[in-house]
């Protein structure tokens, strides 16, 4: 005969205790029930009987367990399992069947003429029946409610459990964003069912036992692992939108990388490692505040290379890199949540100072090109000594546009500059009009007198080869050749032997490249020649210098110069060192220069100004030559 033993729920907690005190002794051949139990598990029926067995039915047919003589048939129902122990029906003891409620799809009873059995059906097909006693009807309902609360359970299971699989799908897809998505989704399905279930009547128990918090140590990895990625990825943003000049963007997605690394580090898991997310943060730290600075360094970086520029021109261009370096650093540092580094009033005085200072070096610039075109007018160029005042316009106009715009007070600095030109353009417009109201032949050409070789000649002195010769006069050289003043603009190259002497700066650079060493040399000297030096010419020593050039003032200037023309290669450092010598070898040399088509790498100028030494590059010639209307003197070596 079986027999139900029911515990009161008050008493459920010690439940294993009570099972044992109710059962007694001798029952089962190892120990106790309570030995086969779970301390978590708690019990709510037993049933036992002496002689009844248990049958299990499969698809292969069907077996009987019973218990050995002397033994019991033992089945502890509780909130976990049920839990069947037959004593001694093994040899080497009891045999234990235990049934986990999450895989009961079915609870009935089996009632006979003598005898009542309780059955109990699993997902697995089996079909388990085992004696009871005569009030089954309990035991039934606890049986049915836990299994509809494990059945819920395991529902809102395999919920997350998707969730879970499509979260770690996206992370090997590189979707982080999505894998978080997804992860959330299962925080959700796991609230959600937590309290569907807690809701029911074992819901607590259920809970107890259910791998719900396993799930949330899945959720917190994926979570990690995603965080982690995505400030890798606001990282790589980050770079991108650095290199795109995007500097607000790039300090957002650094901003956002170093939030992204923090939380994943507040997360409890393994991966990634504490001490990889720590790196993390270190280096995105970094490289947001070296960010912060970058408009800054830019900026100051900028106007000291516009500082270091001898060349008036070549200073204007390069402070107005400057200019624009500093408004871009003003309009990050402005406004007072921004983190960029920078004193806005700071910044502000700073952008005055460069427009004070590329006012400067238009104005040189602009002095110079009034000289040359003093210079030309001089010479009877007047064609080309009005192109050097619309230079001079052209620099004194952006100039006025910078003032106008960031510095209105500072204009009147600039009206006598404009009078200046206005003079210099009046000048030589007087001079155009006087030659063409007079004689355009030379009275002496016309009656077939040779020209005078006497001081009003019109003939300089130019020493070649340390010989000092006469060098003809560059306005009658031009007269000589038909190139006067404007009427050098009507006649085509044809004409005229050699094309337009206002040729541009790329043309300009074609004709100088077509050089070979010797007529480069002589046209460096002449440049010189052309701007008010005596120059010698030393063609057959390449031990020595290749030119002296001597301005005669109370006490003569003299300069040694190199000319290096090799415009596919560098300059090499040993001609520093052989300009150096022979400065100190000259006797009464005043200077050195080296002049260039070369291109000069920065160890080689730094040792030329360690020395001394005034180094001319190609761009610098081309500059020279742009500014002060030399541009016929190369065309006349080439042709």
């Amino acid at each position: 005969m079986a027999e139900i033993i029911e515990l009161p729920r008050e008493e459920r907690s010690r439940s294993n205790e009570r099972v044992d005190e109710r059962l007694g002794g001798g029952y089962l051949a190892e120990g106790p029930l309570s030995s086969y139990l779970g301390n978590a598990e708690t019990v709510a029926f037993v049933l036992h009987a002496k002689r009844g067995g248990v049958t299990v039915e499969r698809d292969g047919g069907a077996e009987t367990y019973k218990p050995g003589r002397g033994y019991r048939t033992v089945v502890a129902v509780t909130d976990l399992r049920v839990v069947i122990a037959l004593g001694g029906a093994d040899e080497d003891g009891d045999r234990v069947v235990p049934i986990p409620l999450s895989t009961v799809t079915r609870v009935e009873t089996d009632s006979g003429l003598l005898r009542e059995r309780l059955v109990v059906r699993t997902e697995a097909g089996e079909r388990w029946s085992m004696p009871a006693g005569s009030d089954l009807d309990p035991v039934v309902v606890y049986l049915e409610t836990a299994r509809e609360t494990w059945s819920r359970a395991n529902r809102f299971a395999v919920r997350v459990e998707d969730h879970l699989a499509t979260a770690r799908d996206r992370l090997d897809a590189g979707d982080p964003a999505g894998a978080r998505d997804a992860a959330d989704a299962a925080v959700s399905a796991i609230a959600s069912g937590r309290e569907e279930i807690r809701a029911l009547d074992l819901g607590d128990r259920v809970l107890d036992h259910a791998e719900f918090d396993a799930y949330r140590a899945d959720v917190r990895a994926i979570q990690r692992r995603a965080l982690a990625d995505t400030a890798d990825e606001h990282v790589e943003r980050g770079e991108r939108a650095e290199r795109d000049g995007r500097l607000r963007a790039a300090h957002d997605a650094l901003e956002a990388a170093r939030d992204a690394a923090e939380r994943a580090l507040s997360i409890d898991a393994d991966e990634p490692p504490d001490e990889r997310l720590r790196e993390r943060i270190e280096t995105v730290e970094r490289d947001r505040d070296r960010l912060e600075t970058r408009p800054r360094e830019r900026a100051k970086t900028a106007l000291e290379d516009a500082r270091s520029v001898d060349d008036p021109e070549r200073r204007a261009r390069r402070l107005a890199d400057a200019l624009a370096a500093h408004r871009d650093w003003l309009g990050h540092c402005w406004g007072p949540s921004s983190p960029f580094a920078g004193d806005p009033d700071e910044v502000r005085a700073a952008i005055l100072e460069i427009v004070d200072e590329t006012v400067d070096a238009r104005t040189a610039v602009i002095d110079r090109l009034l000289a040359a075109a003093e210079r030309l007018r001089a010479g009877g160029r007047t064609g080309q000594a009005l192109s050097a005042c619309d230079r001079a316009d052209e620099q004194l106009d952006a100039a006025s546009d910078l003032v106008s715009e960031l510095a209105p007070d500072r204009d009147d600095a600039l009206r006598a500059t404009r009078v200046e030109i206005d003079h210099e353009r009046a000048l030589i417009e007087r001079e155009a009009g006087r030659a063409e109201d007079g004689s355009v032949s030379d009275d002496r050409a016309e009656s077939g007198e040779p020209p005078s070789a006497g001081p009003d000649s019109g003939v300089s002195t130019k020493t070649v080869a340390g010989v000092t010769t006469k060098a003809a006069d560059p306005a009658r050289s031009e007269r000589d050749h038909g190139h006067d003043g404007d009427a050098v603009r009507e006649q085509s190259s044809d004409e005229s032997g050699f094309p337009d002497a206002e040729r541009d700066r790329v043309a300009i650079e074609a004709e100088i490249r077509a050089m070979d060493e010797a007529a480069f040399r002589r046209f460096v000297a002449a440049c010189w020649n052309e701007l008010g030096w005596e120059t010698t010419i030393f063609a057959q020593s390449r031990g020595q210098y290749d030119v002296m050039a001597i301005r005669r003032r109370l006490v003569d200037l003299r300069v040694v110069i190199w000319t290096i023309h090799d415009p596919g290669g560098d300059l090499d450092p040993s001609v520093v060192d052989r300009c150096v010598t022979d400065r100190d070898n000259v006797r009464r040399a005043d200077a050195a220069a080296i002049v260039t088509t070369a291109t000069v790498p920065d160890p080689v100028r730094e040792r030329a100004d360690r020395h001394g030494v005034k180094l001319l590059d190609f761009a610098d010639l081309l500059d020279l030559v742009d500014t002060d209307g030399l541009a016929d003197l190369a065309l006349e070596e080439n042709n």
